[in-house]
């Protein structure tokens, strides 16, 4: 059986307790495209899980990671372009 290899944030921002991580792909044909997911990571008990559900407190947070992460994307396709 084929090992799938697994696709790591190439960076990664926290700000209480919610993380954006962004993560590079490749199209079939060699185009190179990110994608940002935004999970709260909270305590349930002793065990820790996280969620895609934001309150209405959390969003400002997530603005401020998304904006993060949006310059992190364009600063990467602004460098691969000098290349």
């Amino acid at each position: 059986m084929a090992k799938k290899e697994t696709n790591q944030p190439v960076e990664r921002f926290q700000l209480r307790g919610i993380t954006a991580s962004i993560f590079e792909n490749k199209s079939d044909s060699g185009a190179v495209f990110h994608k940002v997911s935004i999970a709260r990571t909270y305590k349930d008990g002793d065990q820790f899980k996280s969620t895609s559900v934001f309150s209405r407190d959390d969003l400002p947070v997530v603005e401020v990671l998304t904006k993060k992460s949006w310059i992190a994307i364009l600063q990467r396709e602004t460098k691969k372009d000098s290349e």
